[in-house]
């Protein structure tokens, strides 16, 4: 199964809508969680359909701008638990019965209010004790070193981020793929890029499923690359352990050294 998250920055434009086609088509994700839609959730239920999803849920959008939605196929698939303005929290049913859990996260845009979204991280680590895989814009980076050109971030705001992973027992799956997941699309000296996307795993999460890094796909449209994860369980066969046999081997040739008698004659 595969897990698909991009901060689209609205979803009413041709260009943009051609694009995410061309990635569904491409990448053929089962989860799709957009951020940014800007559309009233009547609107996005109508564009699911266009992208051949079966089913949504949606979050209106804040004035003009936000907006989040979790596109997805299989009626029993997805059970949203949980939604705000920045956040939708489902657990999926995968076809062998496993369940996990899911939850796209848009952070706050505003620097002075990112720190709500780090609390709503806390509260929902709580909630329950599945597999936890959690995606999407975070807006912020979790190291300096995170971004490219422009001023040095305030260090204070991604070790607070960083506080938050620990604290909910989650880790960075890490990427393949470009480096930086946003930027500003500007030329020259003011030209910044930020890795603000990515997908946080609970650190228990190859009891379960096999290591998977998030692919940084290619983009066109937006200011943010969209992100993929495929999340796949662990073979069922049964494993044999490996016994291992000490055994002492002698060569003929060794016989022309005196020391190699002797330990030969130890043993």
């Amino acid at each position: 199964m595969k897990v698909l998250s991009w901060n689209v920055r609205g979803l009413g434009k041709p260009r943009t809508r051609q694009a995410i086609k061309k990635v569904l088509h491409l990448h053929k994700p089962e989860i799709f969680f957009c951020c940014e839609t800007k559309m009233l959730a009547k609107q996005v239920y109508v564009e699911g359909r266009n992208f051949n999803f079966e089913y949504c849920f949606a979050v209106y959008r804040d004035g003009m701008g936000g907006g989040l939605a979790l596109f997805w196929n299989g009626k029993d698939k997805v059970e949203i638990k949980s939604y705000s303005k920045h956040h939708i929290d489902a657990l999926v049913h995968n076809d062998s019965g496993k369940v996990w859990r899911c939850t796209g996260v848009y952070g706050h845009p505003e620097t002075s209010q990112r720190h709500h979204t780090w609390t709503l991280l806390k509260r929902l680590a709580g909630i329950f004790s599945l597999p936890w895989c959690c995606l999407g814009d975070f807006n912020e980076v979790l190291y300096l070193h995170e971004k490219s050109g422009g001023r040095d971030r305030n260090p204070n705001l991604a070790a607070s981020f960083r506080e938050a992973v620990e604290a909910c027992n989650l880790m960075d799956v890490g990427y393949s793929g470009y480096k930086y997941t946003w930027s500003n699309r500007r030329y020259d000296s003011h030209f910044i890029e930020e890795r603000l996307d990515r997908v946080l795993c609970i650190k228990n999460w190859s009891d379960t499923f096999r290591d998977s890094t998030a692919a940084n796909l290619v983009n066109w449209v937006s200011d943010h690359c969209p992100i993929i994860m495929e999340v796949k369980e662990k073979d069922k066969a049964t494993k044999y352990e490996k016994k291992s046999f000490s055994r002492n081997y002698y060569e003929d040739m060794w016989n022309s050294y005196e020391d190699c008698k002797n330990i030969v004659n130890k043993e």
